[in-house]
């Protein structure tokens, strides 16, 4: 059977899809470019914000109306919050939320058996075991990523992702760095480690932390360039994890991702984020002073409910005071079913989307001023693609850097002298190619 995927939203549905890619075609399966071709086409669906939803639904929509034969299967965060309205509104044959996702062979050959529409959702409580599913296929990227936690138990009043991936699980640490092993044997040199809430990675284990993960992995796998995390939040960054980081200052990424969400106090309250502005600050200093030149790059809400002019200048100026290599900024959008959906002061939309603007305006700057420190400095690049006749990497800090050179460099490691940091995309000149344990 010929087969087709979707998947929208974050780093974890673009693992589970790929997950599920390998196991299909392990099984037989042939994983083709046009839809039109496929017997069977699965969709991973977000629900983050509402036009997650939006774009979720369009696409279910859009895919049916184009393949009116075709296997049709959804899942994914919208699909656990919305299973019912996904059965009764959207002509899809198959639902399976954010779990039974490694029974996926199993639920196609019993539509085919029965030709019924097979609904395997359940409460998200319910699920309280990693669901373990198996990348048995090679990957030719450079850079891998690779799912090591799921669920979320912080309840954040904007967030509905906790009622979609239900508590915290963790998956068994043989099975990472299997798959990491794996992964490394097939060329892949940058492994980036993701999760739903990546750092409470062990919680439920009882027997191991994140910290303790990274130094597994680099003890037991060989051949690891670089290790990067996609995401950590503030409460999960401990001395012991900043050992880890300082232990390997070549295979650990200087980049962390550690989300802001707001820079106020009163906002940061209403959101019940689990921290406020001072504590974040006094652990960002620390790892400055541990790290020189780290990226430190976040998400950031504007427009929260509530939200008043005072916040909102508030914010900008803890937002700058901070000085971020780069952000992540969303208007703020509501979500049935969450507790700020039912709070009194929500703002009108253009109010929202001019604080947006606003934030991104300083975001444009700050990562301006970060990428002009390391102007005429050396870096290494592991580079990922060539495009409009240019190599394009990045580098340990998550500097974009494209250089120009005759040869093939994909997937290689070179040294690069950055002489233009103007764009986004800083330009380099090309120094050598170097090996992979090579330290500038």
């Amino acid at each position: 059977m010929k087969f087709k995927t979707y998947s929208l939203g974050c780093k974890v549905n673009i693992y589970e899809v790929e997950a599920i890619t390998s196991e299909l075609k392990n099984h037989g399966y042939e994983l083709v470019e046009n839809d039109q071709e496929a017997d069977v086409i699965i969709i991973n669906t977000c629900t983050v914000t509402s036009t997650s939803d939006s774009k979720s639904k369009q696409l279910i929509r859009r895919i049916r109306r184009a393949n009116k034969d075709a296997i049709i299967v959804a899942m994914g965060c919208f699909v656990q919050l919305n299973s019912e309205s996904v059965k009764k509104d959207l002509d899809v044959n198959i639902i399976i939320g954010t779990n039974k996702r490694n029974q996926i062979i199993e639920l196609i050959d019993d539509y085919l058996s029965s030709n019924k529409v097979i609904d395997r959702v359940k409460p998200s409580s319910e699920y309280t075991k990693y669901e373990e599913l198996k990348m048995c296929g090679l990957s030719t990227h450079t850079r891998g990523f690779v799912k090591i936690q799921d669920g979320c138990e912080n309840f954040c009043t904007y967030c509905a992702i906790p009622y979609a991936r239900g508590p915290i699980k963790s998956r068994d640490p043989q099975n990472v760095i299997e798959e990491i092993r794996n992964l490394v044997e097939n060329g892949v040199k940058e492994i980036v480690l993701s999760g739903i809430n990546t750092g409470t990675y062990g919680q439920d284990l009882g027997n191991i932390t994140l910290a303790r993960l990274l130094d597994k992995i680099l003890m037991e796998v060989k051949g690891v360039y670089r290790l990067r995390l996609s995401s950590i939040e503030l409460m999960e960054i401990t001395d012991e994890l900043l050992d880890v980081y300082e232990k390997y200052p070549v295979s650990i990424t200087r980049h962390l991702h550690i989300p802001l969400q707001a820079g106020s106090d009163n906002t940061l309250k209403r959101m019940n984020r689990k921290y406020n502005t001072k504590e974040y600050e006094e652990v960002i200093n620390k790892i400055r002073q541990r790290f020189e030149g780290i990226a430190l790059t976040t998400d950031c809400l504007a427009g929260f409910v509530g939200e008043t002019e005072e916040d909102f200048l508030n914010a900008l100026a803890f937002i700058e005071k901070i000085n971020y290599a780069e952000m992540h900024i969303f208007p703020y959008s509501r979500r049935k079913g969450t507790k700020a959906d039912e709070m009194e002061g929500h703002l009108d939309h253009r109010l929202i989307n001019e604080r947006a603007k606003k934030m991104q305006e300083l975001a444009k700057k700050m990562a301006k001023n970060y990428r002009n420190g390391f102007n005429n400095t050396k870096q290494l690049v592991l580079v990922e693609q060539l495009k409009n006749g240019k190599w394009i990497g990045h580098t340990s800090n998550y500097l974009e850097v494209s250089f120009t050179q005759t040869g093939d460099y994909n997937n290689k490691i070179v040294l690069v002298e950055i002489i233009d940091t103007s764009s986004p995309v800083v330009e380099g000149k090309f120094v050598e190619e170097v090996d992979d344990y090579y330290e500038v």
